[in-house]
């Protein structure tokens, strides 16, 4: 089984998220590298492995964000589950098929962070938040090409979580 490389890409996205963020911001867009992994896991995976894969990513960016604990690994989960059950749908071999999902699932993924902040807090400015979120968006969508071709090097998919027979 690969969880271990799992793992290795997870702590290498946590890391590189929680320090590197400063360097690659384009001004107030700012990249989600968790949300690419599982988008690939989505794709690949079963559903008992999904909604697993999917937890621990939103456990680690739930443990290395400032937001409320949990609240990642519940959208996370939810996301992996609803990608995973229309891949069928998809032709989800194509790159571009991988990028127009990561780039809808994150505008839905930060409108729903958006209304948890905003029913939470209760203050949010919603032009901005909105324009916001589609640049954020549009900049994971664009960073993705690059993280999907080192997800698929590190973790080929056809033997993915299986042990050769």
């Amino acid at each position: 089984m690969r969880w271990i490389t799992f793992f290795c890409i997870l702590f290498c996205i946590s890391l590189f998220q929680s320090t590197m963020m400063n360097w690659i911001n384009i001004g107030i867009a700012v990249p989600d590298f968790y949300f690419p992994l599982v988008v690939f896991y989505s794709f690949f995976i079963d559903v008992k492995r999904n909604v697993i894969t999917s937890w621990f990513t939103g456990l680690s960016k739930d443990l290395f964000s400032e937001g409320a604990l949990g609240i990642n690994s519940v959208f996370f989960i939810a996301v992996g589950f609803f990608i995973w059950s229309i891949r069928g749908m998809l032709f989800r071999g194509h790159l571009v098929t991988k990028i127009l999902v990561t780039f809808f699932f994150s505008i839905v993924y930060n409108l729903f962070y958006a209304l948890h902040t905003v029913i939470t807090y209760r203050s949010l400015n919603i032009s901005s938040t909105i324009w916001m979120i589609f640049i954020c968006s549009l900049y994971t969508a664009a960073v993705a090409p690059f993280l999907f071709y080192i997800f698929d090097k590190l973790q080929p998919t056809k033997n993915l979580f299986f042990m050769e027979k």
